[in-house]
């Protein structure tokens, strides 16, 4: 149903557009269409998710005005039937974003559907990711000020959207949640007001953000010792971040601070605790050479903007993710979802060095070896600031070492060998400790300059859990334009929950120019799609897929 608001607000941004335009004036429109449908025939259904973003832009010329540019962006979505898998709530259909953003000298206006990140986001990072069915925008406005050299400060109030409500009371087609977030984030660059810093090269800033969230609570009631209890639910929940950034010749030392106000909810099981997190990253990069060691400890940090919430919903913060975001098949088999509510200790450490050409290690083309590792521990006790050092404290561990060659002139080569153990308990709620061991062998051969070839053999030993795996990809590339694909998964078994069972997909994409076209066939096991350090269940999937992309 079309909202009344949501017309007056899309003629509103017309007019304005149209009132401000001058001769030496520049409109140009960009959008982008998204399709992903999937055909299941075992029961048969069709589901499937389509956005269309649409953008106008009016660029003001004038060298002499102090306003630059004006953009009107909606999006408009259809996910009435949703691909397996998603939020029930996540099912609806209209227009889901609307905003106007202005730039000027001083800064950045915009009103409408925003997302923003204050630091690193421990207590703010709206985002979208449409693969999880995320989008934590927040209806209201956003500032983004300068007010002075080497001064950042962005404030931002509004409501957290929460999927799809048609209902007719809801002025916007979608379910706001009834809350208020309000935050502030100012950052300082010392190097702006010190020539002698620019001259060497070095940056120095000093951050910190506050957000405050307002909800109107519900009764919930508890029994406990054959009493009848409610909970005395707080209605403003304020969360503190505090930060600085030193870099220079190619060193980067990130330390940050967040504090949150006890909050209880349904995630952290109704605990009057405050929470807090630590992150500590140092960094180092030049030609052929590249270091990364962070350090993370949280506790009772699920922050979200309604206390009932779970899932993938309503959540205002994203504590970083410090396992390697793997691309190959088998080492993503099963991914580790960051514990909020619980908390944990957190460590990674990546090492990339690059062999020049025609050197003794490099050979005529170079040669690239990585080696990370993660590290990922329970708290000892709730708010404790000791790991649990039992077997069951244990959560992830990642230990990779990844080898990139370029043979020839037509062949490259990319192997890994991979020692992974994750607590499937903690992550899926049952599975117990699995360690395995995973080895990659990626070629590509280029036959010519029109078709190219790429195979991936993937192999996964454990004794535990669903035992072992075997994965095998092959691609065609014709054209640059057309890329027909076969995978397929087995499970070999030899465990106490093997199913020998095996999982296949083909497909074929063609792309031209910013168009993209894919279908397939596909046969896929249930599992946790993962991203960021959250995850989405997908259920055992079998049927016809079709996907298509455009952009202008």
């Amino acid at each position: 149903m079309q909202s009344p608001l949501r017309s007056i607000l899309l003629l509103c941004t017309l007019c304005l557009v149209l009132c401000t335009l001058k001769a030496n004036d520049t409109v140009y429109v960009s959008g982008a269409i998204q399709h992903d449908g999937l055909l299941e025939h075992k029961p048969w259904y069709y589901g499937s998710n389509s956005y269309v973003d649409f953008s106008v832009h009016y660029l003001n010329d004038s060298n002499s005005a102090h306003f630059h540019s004006l953009r009107a962006s909606t999006r408009a979505e259809l996910t009435q039937w949703p691909l397996p898998g998603y939020d029930p709530d996540f099912k609806g259909y209209g227009i889901s974003h609307i905003s106007l953003e202005a730039n000027f000298d001083f800064g950045d206006f915009t009103i409408g559907d925003v997302y923003a990140q204050f630091g690193s986001g421990l207590i703010l990072n709206l985002y979208e990711d449409r693969s999880l069915g995320i989008d934590g925008a927040l209806r209201g406005a956003k500032f983004d000020l300068m007010p002075d050299r080497g001064v950042h400060l962005t404030l931002l109030g509004g409501k957290q959207r929460r999927y799809w409500n048609c209902y007719k009371d809801h002025a916007f087609g979608w379910n706001y949640t009834q809350d208020a977030v309000l935050g502030s984030d100012l950052e300082l660059h010392f190097e702006s007001w010190s020539p002698k810093m620019r001259d060497l090269g070095m940056n120095f800033m000093l951050g910190g953000s506050y957000v405050s969230r307002y909800e109107r609570p519900d009764t919930i009631l508890t029994v406990s010792d054959g009493h009848l209890y409610r909970y005395n639910l707080p209605q403003w929940v304020g969360a503190g971040d505090v930060r600085t950034e030193w870099q220079w010749k190619g060193w980067d030392v990130l330390v940050e601070y967040a504090y949150k106000a006890n909050n209880p909810a349904t995630e952290n099981d109704f605990s009057y605790r405050h929470g807090d997190a630590l992150l500590a990253s140092l960094s180092y990069s030049r030609r052929g050479l590249s270091l990364l060691a962070q350090m993370k400890r949280s506790d009772n940090m699920s922050f979200r903007s309604q206390s009932e919430f779970y899932g993938v919903a309503g959540r205002l913060n994203l504590l970083p993710a410090f396992d390697k975001q793997h691309t190959y098949h088998l080492p993503a088999l099963n991914g580790y979802a960051t514990r909020y509510a619980d908390g944990e200790w957190a460590f990674q450490t990546e090492l990339r060095y690059t062999w020049p050409r025609k050197s003794r290690f490099g050979g005529k083309y170079g040669t690239t070896l990585a080696f990370a590792a993660s590290h990922i521990r329970g708290l000892a006790s709730p708010g404790s600031w000791a790991m649990d050092t039992s077997r069951e404290g244990e959560y992830y561990t990642d230990i990779n070492i990844e080898l990139n060659k370029r043979l020839s002139k037509r062949w490259w080569l990319n192997a890994m060998l991979m020692y992974q153990a994750i607590n499937l308990t903690v992550v899926e709620g049952h599975g117990g400790l699995v360690r395995s061991g995973i080895a990659v062998l990626d070629a590509r051969f280029q036959v010519n300059s029109n078709v190219s070839m790429r195979g991936e053999l993937q192999y996964l030993y454990t004794p535990h859990f669903d035992g072992q795996w075997l994965f095998a990809l092959y691609e065609l590339t014709l054209y640059r334009c057309l890329t027909l694909s076969a995978d397929w998964l087995y499970n070999i078994g030899h465990a106490p929950e093997a199913t020998n069972e095996h999982f296949y997909s083909f497909s074929a994409t063609y792309t031209n120019g910013a168009h993209r076209l894919s279908l397939g066939y596909t046969k896929t096991r249930e599992g946790f799609h993962c991203s960021g350090g959250v995850c989405r269940y997908i259920p055992r999937q079998q049927g016809l897929t079709l996907s298509y992309n455009f952009s202008w």
